[in-house]
């Protein structure tokens, strides 16, 4: 009888300890399945927000299109219109929404394709936003006209900055390698490189040392499209002694 007894609770302690591991297994199967679709909708929510973005610069742009054959009908008729329209053109020339053509550099910064495994800090082998602010920072300083990062015109109100493994500029996302354009004197611009003590460390020492990609180029011909996002500026004003 007591032999029975203990066949009996050893039964029971199997079928318990399988339908525990059952269970258990069953629990990190949903798990990792509702990981996994909660990471499919974000991703898909990123794409469909993307082409919504896209679509809305696309519309913004064949308004502005339109708008300048309205001003441009009108001028032709009324002399007033005449004036108003150069006056506009400059204005939207300043503030970048025109396509600028010049003489200048480009600069063009990419991530070391292979660096080594046993290094605990692989982000110091890849370009961050700060190191493309350095340099759009140091063009703008060298006198640069227009610049744009990977087609991307820069403006006023423009921010390069990280989104994850992306580099964020007019709200669309930029991956490695980095081209930027900036039309002005090159040697100007060159001179700004090398006379800005952080951007010379980057190009000549920071770079060398991890083996970043980088490249600096005189060109007698560069053309940077216009700026076509949306414009959230509510008040300007002319800076004492700017142009």
């Amino acid at each position: 009888m007591k032999r029975n007894w203990h066949l009996s609770l050893a039964l029971v302690c199997v079928v318990l300890g399988i339908l525990l591991a059952t269970s258990f297994n069953t629990q990190q199967r949903s798990k990792e399945t509702l990981n996994t679709s909660r990471k499919k909708d974000l991703i898909n929510t990123v794409h469909d927000l993307e082409k919504s973005r896209d679509k809305l610069e696309g519309e913004i742009k064949d308004e502005r299109a339109q708008i300048a054959k309205y001003v441009e009908l009108a001028a032709k008729n009324q002399g007033i219109l005449i004036s108003y329209k150069k006056e506009l053109d400059k204005v939207k020339m300043a503030a970048g929404l025109f396509q600028a053509n010049g003489e200048g550099l480009v600069v063009t910064l990419a991530d070391n394709p292979q660096y080594p495994k046993d290094d605990p800090n692989p982000n110091n082998y890849v370009i961050h936003d700060f190191d493309v602010r350095l340099i759009v920072n140091s063009l703008w300083a060298g006198g640069a006209e227009a610049i744009s990062v990977n087609g991307q015109r820069l403006i006023s109100t423009s921010a390069i900055r990280c989104a994850g493994g992306f580099i964020l500029v007019n709200s669309s996302r930029l991956s490695s390698p980095y081209t930027i354009k900036a039309i002005g004197n090159p040697g100007k611009l060159a001179g700004a490189l090398n006379e800005d003590i952080n951007s010379k460390r980057f190009l000549n020492d920071i770079a060398k040392f991890y083996g970043l990609k980088v490249s600096v180029d005189q060109k007698d011909d560069i053309s940077i499209n216009g700026y076509n996002g949306g414009l959230l500026i509510e008040k300007a004003s002319v800076v004492e002694g700017g142009k």
